[in-house]
């Protein structure tokens, strides 16, 4: 019945390409010009941004602007997401405390700042733990381009997972701009940022505070500060220098999850952390020079400090549930001193070797050293080439890239296996990736997107995983005993996508997206337990194939009688996973994902109500059994009235309106549920 769903809409979406076409066949020729117009959004020549990605990937990319930011009141990325795009938004406890799964993907998105890729997440189990960038302040936040789905060959280290590209506001005039607010658990949000240009030079910069007390009696203190600046130069039309910087220092305690009747091991609700302090710095720089009309070379260089002094809470749990106090945080335990540290630098080069023709190459480096997450040190080297050519309304691209690691010292499980058997000196095999997609202009008003990528996924190939029978009982040496193990193997990726942009005149724009995928290799979290080669008893991950099947329709409307105006998103997608000669329903990904987004704007008022629905879901990840999760609908709603005399505006917003409490990935990762605020915003 699922896939009937599916395979109708696909029908619905093949029925509309076809009556578009026959219903405006007679004014193709006059209405080709008006795309930039129509569909709100120009086409970026490569020469002008180099890592820019082919047309075709328009209809697998989401769009969040500022103004989408200020209706939602999101404070940081990571609110931005919230309600925008297919996927689950995590809020857990531990080290990383945000974190972004699009599409069900086990392995978070890649991140980039104006094209700048960062070595946070995609690359490879070193990296995955970096959340500075989820922390960028939303008033400096231009706007955010999340590609939903792989491959992108010029952003990110790998860009299977997805890739979310930050673009930072720039100002041509001064502005000041200053907020506050107030809310539920002592929570206070508080800052300014001034920007303005100086010639050729622009600059802009940024300080605010949050903190919370959180939940009362669930170690949830919380206090961040947060320092962005921004300054760029331009000569004539020849070169361009920019560079960023965003600090955060401040505490942070891992928030006490509820323990009711889940069963979640006594060691994740006993083992509470604090960061005090916290300190996350990011860097960038982007040098862009136009040698010629038709050439131009780009040289980006990041730098993430990450560093955090660790010290653990002791807590006893009776088996009511009672929480008793053993010690606290002035009993230091231990102390992280070494720093985790990221260092990338790329070149690339874009030149038109013949008209309407844009060839692009690249070149990405990576150096990581991770304490903080086990200890390992390790290196990426990554080279990319993409040909882009247009033919009047049809614009085709084709691109490869290859990726390959080097271990210059690394510990099996994710840094926290015995040094004995780390590994040192040793590269890792090359992968290889590649994309190809079509994007045809059907007429003014719909244009047809097509694209289709293969690659292998960078992942832990030192990571052990028990051996079972096909019954499922771990497989056991017959000489020693123990338990067999094996090496995780390396994802391979396949996916198509077919998509088509509506606009309709009297409705807004309209986003069909058709995407197969075929993961095989891919991991899971398993509460299956092994023993590694030190009899040391190990909860880890496994392998296994999925394919999914599924369909996302995204809408953007216009404003209907001068006041109500609205966008959002939903998508449903059917997984099963491959068993020896058979096929069964996977059920660890949510199939049915929506976003919305309502609003009301006349004279002084405006009134935004935002939802979020997310479909049953089973996980036993960090549990000992599986249990239900999903289900759940987050609902907002904000309240805004302007005083356009001050240049003030004051607000109001309820977070989590209908639910006191509700976990957003797993049980022993809590949120804070319903919460009032109250705020005034300033602009000079």
């Amino acid at each position: 019945m699922k896939n009937r769903l599916i395979y109708t809409a696909f029908i619905l979406l093949l029925s509309t390409i076809a009556l578009a076409q026959h219903e405006h066949c007679d004014t193709l020729q006059d209405n080709v010009l008006q795309e930039v117009t129509v569909l709100g959004r120009q086409r970026i020549s490569p020469l002008n941004d180099l890592t820019v990605d082919p047309l075709a990937w328009e209809s697998s990319i989401t769009y969040i602007t500022a103004d989408d930011n200020h209706k939602t009141a999101a404070l940081h990325l990571f609110d931005a997401l919230k309600y925008s795009v297919n996927g689950v938004a995590s809020t857990q406890g531990r080290r990383k405390k945000h974190y972004y799964l699009l599409r069900g993907q086990n392995v978070a998105s890649d991140y980039a700042i104006n094209g700048v890729s960062l070595s946070t997440n995609g690359a490879g189990p070193m990296a995955e733990w970096v959340e500075a960038p989820s922390l960028l302040p939303e008033s400096m936040i231009e706007s955010v381009e999340i590609v939903r789905s792989g491959n992108s060959l010029l952003l990110g280290f790998s860009g299977l997972n997805g890739v979310i590209n930050v673009k930072t506001k720039t100002f041509d005039k001064p502005t000041t701009q200053a907020e506050v607010s107030y809310g539920t658990f002592n929570t206070l949000h508080a800052g300014a940022l001034h920007g303005g240009r100086i010639k050729n030079l622009h600059y802009a910069f940024s300080l605010f505070n949050d903190r919370t007390d959180g939940a009362k009696g669930r170690h949830s203190d919380e206090n961040l500060w947060n320092f962005y600046g921004k300054i760029g130069y331009k000569y004539k039309d020849k070169l361009e220098i920019n560079m960023e910087n965003s600090y955060i220092y401040g505490t942070r305690f891992v928030t006490q999850a509820v323990y009711d009747s889940l069963a979640a091991p006594q060691s994740q609700l006993a083992d509470l952390w604090e960061y005090d302090p916290m300190r996350y710095n990011i860097s960038t720089v982007r040098v862009k020079y136009n040698e010629s009309k038709l050439t131009a070379t780009e040289l980006q260089f990041s730098y993430i400090l990450n560093r955090m002094d660790l010290y653990p809470d002791h807590y006893h749990f009776t088996s009511t549930g009672k929480v008793i106090e053993l010690s606290d945080s002035i009993v230091r335990k231990r102390m992280l001193s070494e720093p985790d540290s990221i260092f990338t630098a790329a070149v690339f080069q874009a030149f038109s070797p013949i008209e309407n023709n844009v060839v692009r190459a690249g070149a990405m480096f990576a150096s990581s050293a991770n304490y903080a997450h086990g200890k390992s040190k390790k290196k990426i080297l990554s080279a990319s080439l993409i040909d882009q050519h247009t033919f009047g309304r049809t614009d085709v691209h084709f691109g490869a890239k290859l990726i390959r690691e080097y271990y210059e010292y690394y510990v099996p499980y994710q840094g926290f296996g015995s040094e004995i058997n780390a590994i040192t000196k040793a590269w890792q095999p090359v992968l290889f990736n590649i994309s190809a997609g079509i994007s045809h202009q059907l007429n003014a008003d719909h244009i047809l997107n097509g694209v289709i990528n293969s690659g292998a996924l960078p992942l832990d190939r030192t990571a052990l995983q028990q051996q079972t029978d096909d019954l499922g009982n771990p497989l056991k040496d017959e000489n020693t005993g123990k338990t067999l193990v094996s090496y995780m193997k390396s994802e391979i990726r396949t996916g198509v996508e077919l998509g088509l942009q509506q606009h309709l005149p009297a409705a807004g724009n309209l986003t069909w997206t058709l995407f197969l995928l075929n993961q095989k290799n891919t991991s899971e979290y398993t509460r299956t337990p092994y023993f590694d080669d030190n009899d040391v008893l190990r909860y880890y991950m496994r392998n296994i194939d999925l394919r999914t099947v599924g369909i996302e329709l995204s809408y953007r409307s216009n404003t209907w009688l001068d006041m109500f105006s609205g966008f959002g998103n939903i998508s449903y997608k059917y997984v099963s996973r491959s068993e020896q000669s058979s096929r069964t329903h996977y059920d660890k990904q949510p199939p049915l994902i929506a976003n919305a987004c309502l609003s009301f704007e006349k004279k002084n008022v405006e009134i935004h109500w935002m939802a979020k629905y997310v479909s049953r879901y089973l996980s036993d990840r960090f549990l000992k059994t599986e249990v239900d999760m999903g289900n759940y609908c987050n609902a907002d709603v904000q309240f805004i009235y302007h005083l356009p005399k001050l240049h003030t505006e004051l607000y109001t917003l309820i977070s989590n309106l209908f639910d006191v409490r509700y976990a957003t990935v797993s049980p022993i990762y809590s949120d804070f549920g319903r919460e009032i605020k109250v705020g005034v915003r300033c602009g000079f």
